[in-house]
């Protein structure tokens, strides 16, 4: 564990410090419920940062990590097989972990989603929302929309309908999780490949990371808490991958670092 800290240092230090920059902005700043207004000019910003931490969005950053690896290879057939591998195992971790967070972890933890309590608390249909399959919730809550038009109608309509399709529980969130997921593997597999003047590129798929989890606290599905210790699953997932050495074997990453890469 010691060789892979020393090995993996510059790339630890900056995916930990994100995260805890992340923890600050979350805990000082007022972002929650700040991007989910019609009128307000952030608002589609805020959302399709959002957008790009979901399923497409994490498509392609799978697919340009998978590329940066299947690059290092030779041969066509060769770049072909990894990439086959490497984007198979992301496929299998990631929709793995998606799944088990959200029909096991949030149907333990139960807890509601920022933007249900602020559609349906104050008339008190919070509870009765809860008791339906999550498969009937969105009609749930279209229904109640449509009969109770003055609740959203200053909210965005892309907004909205996010807020609609939305309608598991919130702890943890799903897209911190994965987006931390993402962004510390490439961040570690990067540190393998970069000399040392140029480990600030590292901050690129960790900056991009921590977008996604302010907008999801900014567009009001999720809390703080929801963002902070999703990221940090996140994170620490992609730790434990790097450290049993899963990451570097799948990636075919060097097993030795680079010289200008030690500190």
């Amino acid at each position: 564990m010691k060789t892979h800290y020393r090995q993996h240092k510059s790339a630890l230090l900056i995916s930990g410090g994100v995260w805890l920059f992340l923890v600050v902005l979350l805990w000082t700043l007022p972002i929650a419920f700040s991007g989910y207004l019609a009128s307000d000019a952030d608002t589609n910003f805020w959302y399709w940062l959002s957008e790009s931490g979901g399923v497409f969005g994490t498509t392609a950053l799978a697919v340009l990590l998978c590329g940066l690896a299947a690059g290092q290879q030779k041969g066509i057939k060769q770049k072909i097989r990894s990439f086959a591998v490497a984007f198979g195992f992301l496929l299998v971790t990631l929709g793995g972990i998606a799944f088990v967070n959200e029909y096991f972890i949030k149907p333990i933890t139960q807890v509601p989603r920022p933007s249900h309590l602020f559609l349906l608390k104050p008339a008190g249909e919070i509870e009765k929302f809860y008791l339906q399959d999550v498969s009937a919730r969105p009609a749930f809550l279209q229904q109640y929309l449509h009969s109770n038009p003055a609740v959203s109608s200053n909210v965005s309509p892309l907004v909205l309908a996010h807020w609609v399709q939305e309608c598991g529980y919130s702890f943890p969130s799903g897209h911190s999780l994965n987006v931390f997921l993402l962004g510390t593997m490439l961040t570690l597999y990067l540190g393998w490949q970069l000399p040392r003047r140029k480990q600030l590129w590292l901050l690129v798929p960790l900056g991009w990371a921590l977008l996604v989890c302010l907008s999801r606290v900014a567009l009001g599905v999720h809390s703080e808490w929801d963002v902070a210790l999703g990221s940090a699953a996140g994170f620490t997932v992609a730790y434990v991958l790097s450290v049993t050495g899963l990451l570097h074997k799948v990636f075919k990453a060097a097993t030795t670092s680079h010289p200008e890469n030690n500190i």
